[in-house]
């Protein structure tokens, strides 16, 4: 086949499903610039549109209840994205709690599920619960359609919290031990063969032996479950510096954290892919907001750039706060009929609504503004930032024109406290979750 014109293998490849074409995508550079340059994946079936963003929430009386879905009313008609429904399936199993999302698959606690086509898979056990003190373990996902329609776990041992007074020291084993080690061993899970097997990463570089120099900005930093996988890399936030795991040649490399002025009495980190790569955002003195970039090439080391930095308590004391026709909304109980007339997608490139705040009296300051931000995540393909505000605003940050939408309003009761969220992108794909789906489940 590698004797035909373009046009006629073009007209071969385009009959194949599009599972086949991804495969076909992988051969060579021919094939794939074949099939991009005909354009034959439906690119309306990618994870390539923001739909929404899940929250999870913490609170007195559930400690893990089911993720909230953030959205324009009109991505009600085709995702049905409330989760309760895995519940039933596998009840005592939590299975609605949402852990890691990777274009358009959600990794929960006992499985993986894809809420746009409402496909799932329980998993095997996770093999290896070894406890080692000051650590813990916790599992990342790796999926990308354009390449494979199989997705990956990796289930490792992260750097645990460090408490004030505690040794910043990283003595996983012995004292004079290094963290990460070489090599650095987990437990992978792959959809090709649904199997665990144990995995071994070399390390590039040096290790880290202590993080004292960022513990005590990152002393209310918890969270392990946020990661990227960008173009055959794994980064793994390990709260005091980041994991890039080499998926091809099974190599890792330590990446420090970008320059933290000691100024700053804490910071709330947020790593997260957007357009051009990695990028890594924090907010410090509950306004001030600085998105860090990560530049990587071949030859040098991977270093952090500052790609943005802003104080945004002018603009944001001076919003004019209203819901307006663009607002976005919690998804409720609905059915498909009755929203057959969807609105537009989402177009952040449509600036209708996006409002640049004039000076306010202070009056309207006080009304306005007189809370704290946090970052929710970063638009997977252009560079803009989902905030939240603490009165409950979800706002979507123009890194390249500094404007703000405001989104909506997020409800939630008193008592509940964010745990974690998610920008989703929908993937329309049939994957290997294609054999387990609410329909056949209730059939049978």
């Amino acid at each position: 086949m590698d004797q035909l014109p373009g046009d006629v293998l073009a007209d071969v490849l385009g009959r194949l499903a599009p599972r086949s074409l991804f495969a076909c995508r992988s051969i060579c550079k021919a094939w794939r610039a074949v099939i991009d340059g005909h354009r034959l994946l439906r690119k309306d079936l990618l994870p390539f549109t923001v739909a929404g963003i899940y929250v999870v929430y913490d609170n007195v009386s559930a400690k893990h209840s089911p993720p909230t879905f953030f959205s324009r009313p009109s991505a009600w008609a085709r995702i049905q994205a409330n989760l309760r429904y895995l519940d039933k399936i596998r009840p005592g199993y939590g299975w609605s709690h949402i852990g890691v999302h990777c274009n358009g698959l959600i990794l929960l606690s006992e499985g993986v599920v894809n809420p746009a086509t409402r496909q799932w898979a329980v998993l095997p056990p996770y093999p290896d619960r070894t406890r080692v003190k000051g650590f813990g373990q916790f599992a990342f996902l790796a999926f990308d359609p354009t390449v494979s329609p199989h997705f990956e776990v990796f289930f490792m041992h992260c750097v645990n919290h460090r408490y004030a007074g505690e040794n910043t020291d990283l003595y996983p084993a012995s004292p004079g031990s290094e963290w990460p080690p070489s090599p650095f061993v987990m437990s992978a899970f792959s959809s090709k063969t649904w199997r665990w097997e144990e995995r071994s990463f070399a390390r590039e570089g040096a290790a880290v032996r202590s993080v004292a120099d960022v513990e005590p900005f990152l002393r209310d930093v918890y969270g392990h479950d946020s990661s990227v996988y960008w173009r055959g890399r794994l980064y793994v936030d390990q709260t005091y510096f980041v994991i890039r795991l080499s998926l091809e040649d099974n190599k890792y490399q330590v990446i420090h954290l970008p320059p933290i002025n000691t100024a700053y009495p804490r910071i709330d980190p947020y790593l997260g892919k957007s357009e051009k790569g990695v990028y890594y955002g924090f907010e410090h003195d509950e306004w001030e907001l600085q998105i860090w970039f990560l530049h990587e090439s071949t030859d040098d080391d991977p270093e952090w750039t500052l790609k943005h930095e802003i104080d945004l308590r002018p603009t944001l004391a001076s919003f004019p706060w209203k819901n307006g026709d663009r607002s976005w909304s919690v998804q409720q109980g609905v059915s498909r009929e009755g929203l057959e007339k969807e609105e537009p997608e989402w177009d952040s490139d449509n600036e209708d609504g996006v409002v640049v705040a004039a000076a306010a009296a202070a009056t309207e300051v006080t009304k306005g503004f007189n809370d704290c931000i946090s970052i929710l995540g970063f638009h997977p393909y252009k560079e803009i930032v989902f905030l939240y505000t603490w009165s409950k605003r979800v706002m979507a940050y123009h890194l390249n024109s500094s404007k703000l939408e405001d989104l909506g309003c997020l409800p939630s009761d008193d008592d509940d406290e964010m745990r974690s969220s998610c920008i989703y992108t929908p993937c329309w794909m049939e994957s290997c979750l294609r054999t387990n789906s609410v329909e056949t489940n209730i059939k049978h």
